[in-house]
C-alpha cells in the first residue's frame, strides 16, 4: 500500500506508528515522512523505531564504523538535534517486531503499524501476522491478536542515499564540499553534528 492509499478518514486512537529503518542517518527526505505520519496520526502516536544490532557492535568493537557508524544513542542525539523528535519517541526496538511497551502502550489495546521508506522495507511481506494496512478502520486489530499492518512510503526531497553521504563525509573533500553534502542531506547545518560525523567517519 502507497502512502496516498493511507489517507482515509479519522483514525482510531489506539494506533501506534513505528517509522523504522538503519537511520545511520535518517536525512531531510525521512524526517518529510515522519511529518506525514504526525499529521495522519498525530504526534504522541509516531514513535521512530531503530536498534544498535549485534553485526553493527560486533563491528565497532573492531573499529569497523564504515556501515553502522553510529550506536543508537549516537543516532538518537542526531535525530534530536537536526529534525528536533523528542528523544522519548525515539525507541530502542526492532522497527519489525517494536516493543510496544516502550511507546507506553498496552499491547491488548493498541494496533501496531509499521511505516517504511521503499530504502529500508526490504524486510518486508506480506501474510502471516503482517498485513498492508487495511483502508477501514473497522478491520484493525490490537498486536496481542498477532496482527501488525504496514505502509510503504517514497522517500521524497532530500532522499540522498545515507551510504553516499558517509562516503562523502568520509572522503577527503574540501570542506566546503562536505558542508554542502551535510546541508543537502538533513536540510540545515549543524557545526557540532558535523564535527561529530566527520571526526567518526574518518
Amino acid at each position: 500500500m502507497r502512502y496516498h492509499d493511507l489517507i482515509t478518514e479519522s483514525m482510531t486512537n489506539n494506533v501506534t506508528v513505528f517509522y523504522g529503518g538503519r537511520s545511520q542517518p535518517i536525512n531531510q527526505g525521512h524526517f518529510a515522512l515522519y511529518k506525514k505520519l504526525v499529521s495522519r496520526f498525530g504526534a504522541d502516536n509516531v514513535f521512530i523505531a531503530t536498534t544498535f544490532s549485534k553485526d553493527a557492535q560486533k563491528q565497532h568493537s573492531n573499529g569497523d564504523y564504515t556501515k553502522n557508524p553510529f550506536s543508537f544513542e549516537e543516532k538518537a542525539g542526531i535525530i534530536s538535534k537536526m529534525f528536533g523528535i523528542p528523544s522519548n519517541h525515539i525507541l530502542n526496538t526492532s522497527p519489525y517486531r517494536p516493543n510496544v511497551e516502550l511507546a507506553g502502550r498496552k499491547p491488548n489495546e493498541t494496533a501496531v503499524v509499521l511505516a517504511f521508506s521503499e530504502k529500508d522495507d526490504d524486510r518486508l511481506m506480506s501474510g502471516g501476522a503482517l498485513a498492508p494496512l487495511p483502508d477501514s478502520n473497522d478491520e484493525l486489530q490490537a498486536a496481542d491478536e498477532n496482527r501488525a499492518y504496514f505502509v510503504k512510503m517514497p522517500v521524497e526531497q532530500g532522499g540522498m542515499s545515507a551510504t553516499d553521504f558517509r562516503n562523502t563525509m568520509a572522503s577527503d573533500a574540501a570542506p566546503e564540499e562536505k558542508k554542502r553534502v551535510f546541508q543537502q542531506f538533513f536540510g540545515k547545518f549543524d557545526q557540532e553534528v558535523f564535527n561529530f560525523i566527520e571526526e567518526r567517519l574518518k
